[in-house]
């Protein structure tokens, strides 16, 4: 049965995504729960998918200049008029039900302020053990995670308001500093009901600059939301995950620094044999800390899979150490400079430049 609704507005942001945006829009004016406003945001994109976005009823915003997922998720806001705001991305495709769930979920939980759903194991074009690696991993992550993610989330347009919206200075990370802003009296709901299949990178190297260039930032967000912690109560409740409670789950420090100081003695061994010994056990550690992934994995596709994941694995949370370290230095910068300060809660947004269609 579908729902004709006038309280949601589903944001897309578009960049480039001419294999994605068709089935994107296609799933979500199949959703059970009818959006009363869907609007796609072009951020100057260059492949031809914004003639893909007019084939449609949806409402085109077109940005005067590349501004990034904060930039164009922040324009879609501004366009939109619901008290219920849904955010897809271009390369995924929604569950029929996904968004029907998505506001019972809402409407079920006192103090909701996000509604979050998750990755589909399959992805929504499969290209490959990589990307295979990629939608695995996130939906394992996502739903142990209390970091907040923009992809398929409901968040009702007063939290959104109240936490400051997303910060454009971000190009990467922004919809994990947006919930540090979330003031502390919200709840983030994550559910498996809440549904979507993403068409994720496919390439090693591409794969792990991502990877990279993700975790340089989260030193910059973790900075930025102490200083706000400061000032008063913000960040989700993290404790009220899903029907049942669960503990904040801390960053993947230790999964991060036995992979970079597996890979970074590989070299040293042939000069110094007896550091093999500790290598072995510092990968033992490493094996240890990501077992339940990597038993998840084995189920999930078999064997083959499980032991090409325990590789990849291996270098993702190397390149993150990596990158993160790379953003201590960048929060040095910021702090020898007096830069970096956090978005207000609750100050008013400047609305995108963006040309409406």
């Amino acid at each position: 049965m579908i729902e004709h609704r006038d309280d949601v507005a589903v944001i897309v942001p578009n960049y480039n995504k001419t294999k994605t945006l068709r089935a994107c829009l296609e799933s979500v004016y199949a959703q059970t729960y009818r959006p009363a406003e869907v609007i796609v945001v072009d951020d100057c994109s260059t492949d031809g998918s914004l003639d893909i976005a007019r084939s449609f009823p949806c409402r085109i915003v077109k940005l005067a200049g590349n501004q990034g997922p904060s930039g164009a998720r922040n324009a879609g806001v501004a366009a939109s008029t619901t008290p219920l705001l849904f955010f897809v991305d271009s390369d995924t495709a929604l569950a029929p039900d996904a968004i029907e769930n998505a506001v019972k979920a809402y409407r079920e939980t006192p103090d909701c302020g996000m509604v979050q759903g998750v990755y589909d194991t399959e992805p929504l074009y499969d290209d490959g053990m990589v990307e295979q690696f990629r939608v695995a991993w996130e939906n394992f992550d996502r739903t142990r995670s209390t970091a907040t993610f923009l992809s398929c989330t409901l968040i009702p347009r007063a939290v959104f308001d109240e936490a400051g919206g997303l910060d454009e200075r971000l190009r990467d990370g922004e919809d994990f500093e947006f919930g540090t802003r979330v003031p502390a009296r919200y709840r983030l709901v994550v559910t498996e009901s809440v549904v979507t299949r993403a068409d994720d990178e496919d390439q090693l190297l591409p794969c792990l600059w991502e990877r990279f260039i993700r975790s340089s930032t989260l030193p910059v967000i973790v900075m930025r939301a102490r200083r706000l912690r400061h000032d008063g109560a913000t960040g989700f409740r993290l404790d009220m995950i899903g029907p049942a409670p669960r503990t904040r789950r801390r960053p993947p420090r230790i999964s991060s620094m036995t992979a970079a100081l597996t890979l970074s003695l590989l070299p040293v061994v042939f000069l110094v044999p007896w550091l093999v010994a500790l290598q072995a056990l510092v990968f033992l550690a490493f094996l240890a800390v990501n077992l339940e992934f990597f038993r998840f994995a084995y189920r999930l596709r078999g064997a083959r899979f499980g032991t090409f994941v325990v590789g990849m694995q291996l270098l993702y949370h190397a390149v993150f150490f990596f990158g993160a370290g790379l953003g201590l230095l960048r929060v040095a910068y910021e702090l020898l400079r007096g830069q970096g300060e956090p978005i207000q809660p609750g100050v008013p947004r400047a609305a995108s430049a963006g040309a409406h269609q």
